[in-house]
């Protein structure tokens, strides 16, 4: 049972708000950016879930988001609902990350990171060139439209509900055995072999949670964007949109993700007019904190707590 104290109080006080917010003409642009926090909150939140409690650093989770907006597109063109097409999209990405699985979590460290990444880039390609028939105009580098239109403010509700359930299932998890035998494993796997954790079951288990949250949140945002192309759904500059919140806001910390998809928002609206060199902006402000604040603005408020 939760009980009321003035943390919960003034969290059911901010998801009131953040509610009855679109009800208050605030207009499109603040909207937006509210409704793209939650898909960086998410990404970023599910990402910290898996390298910085389990000790998997994935380079490839772009893996899952372009699997996810791939298979929305082609529910959408067969006529399906658009919620129902999120839902099976995310399935769709855990699967991929199911059977991806087997071998990948027989690395660890860098191995792994490479790995996944070698998987994203090759995924990357292979949706560059492929054409179900020489006819057609669409798929290859063009990509597939997403043939559905929700509403911005539609999309910002089913965001936000997302947002929500994998704050509490991340909670949930942080405080059970799953949680506790994963953040063993990331501090010493062979320890927590010996004190009887299944490793490769957990981090399967791990694995496949994020990917479906991952593809979940993914397919609403491609909803919202209108079309899927290769580039951008296997794009780089997703990982780094979760490296770099993940740093920022700290990583192997529940408040981290918070800060620091708020922050990195607010970089991406700031940098909007260099788009060419938006990417090494962000990478030198990743060396800038690991450099300064190596545990992020969350290890700097607990330091000095």
């Amino acid at each position: 049972m939760i009980g009321i104290t003035p943390r919960n109080a003034m969290l059911a006080i901010l998801l009131a708000l953040l509610v009855i917010f679109p009800l208050l003409n605030v207009g499109t642009y603040w909207l937006f950016i509210l409704f793209l926090y939650f898909i960086y909150f998410v990404l970023t939140s599910m990402w910290n879930l898996l390298a910085g409690y389990s000790g998997l650093v994935s380079l490839g989770q772009p893996s899952f988001i372009g699997i996810a907006a791939y298979t929305l597109g082609v529910l959408l063109m067969a006529g399906l609902p658009p919620y129902l097409c999120i839902i099976i999209s995310g399935v769709t990405a855990a699967a991929f990350c199911f059977l991806i699985s087997f071998p990948l979590l027989r690395m660890r460290g860098i191995f792994f990171a490479i790995g996944t990444l070698t998987i994203s880039e090759a995924l990357r390609v292979f949706f560059t060139n492929f054409k179900p028939t020489e006819e057609t105009a669409i798929w290859g580098g063009a990509g597939i439209p997403i043939l559905a239109r929700v509403s911005l403010t539609e999309l910002y509700y089913i965001a936000l509900f997302i947002c929500v359930i994998s704050i509490f299932l991340l909670r949930y998890i942080l405080n059970s055995k799953f949680g506790l035998g994963l953040m063993a494993i990331r501090d010493n796997e062979t320890a927590a072999y010996s004190c009887g954790v299944n490793s490769f079951k957990c981090k399967l288990y791990v694995f496949v949670i994020v990917s479906f949250f991952t593809g979940i949140i993914a397919s609403i945002f491609y909803l919202f964007q209108g079309h899927v192309e290769p580039f951008s759904v296997f794009g780089i500059s997703w990982t780094m949109i979760m490296l770099i919140a993940a740093v920022i806001g700290g990583i192997g910390t529940f408040e981290g993700p918070f800060i620091g998809a708020a922050i990195v928002v607010f970089l991406h609206q700031m940098l909007a007019k260099f788009a060419g060199l938006s990417l090494i902006i962000e990478g030198i402000i990743i060396l800038v904190i690991i450099l300064i604040a190596p545990k992020g603005i969350m290890g700097v408020i607990k330091r000095k707590a």
